[in-house]
Formats: C-alpha cells, structure tokens, sequence
C-alpha cells in the first residue's frame, strides 16, 4: 500500500512538472510574443488562444455535469422510492 501511495505522488509531481514546463516553453520563444505578430501570424496565435479557453471551459463544464447528474440520480431514486411506498406511478 505505501509503494501505492509514493506511485501517485511520483506521477503527480512528473504531471505538474510537465505542465509547467510545456505551459511556459511558449515564454522563451520569439514567435509566440504578441507585440511582434502581423497578418497569419496573429491568426494562429488567436486560434491557439480560443483553442487553450475551449479545452478549459470543456473540462469545467464536464466537472460540473458530473456533479449535477449525481445529485439528480439521487433525487430521482428519492421520488421513485415514494411513489412506490405510495401506490403511486408517474
């Protein structure tokens, strides 16, 4: 179990680790500075740009439908649950 528990916390702190470091790589590079982009250029880091806010607001609206189905499933086992001790169907 403590072998477990030290796999999770490697593979947790390589993910940071690569995360941070692919997330700031754009920093160092020349292309990538907006106050030089014209014409294509601005366009793929635009696209770039909606591309990165559309995988986080992607990822956030599945954490929530997750959270939401859960509790509706529960309501909905709730109502079944007294409508059967009722006699009573949709």
């Amino acid at each position: 179990m403590e072998s477990l528990i030290g796999v999770k916390l490697g593979c947790l702190f390589a993910l940071l680790a690569l995360t941070l470091v692919c997330g700031l790589s754009p920093i160092c590079s020349k292309w990538f500075k907006i106050d030089a982009a014209t014409g294509r250029h601005r366009r793929v880091l635009s696209l770039l740009g909606c591309t990165s806010a559309g995988v986080f607001l992607g990822a956030g609206l599945m954490h929530m439908t997750a959270e939401a189905l859960e509790g509706i499933e529960s309501e909905i086992q709730k109502f079944v649950g007294q409508n059967k001790n009722q006699g009573k169907f949709f």
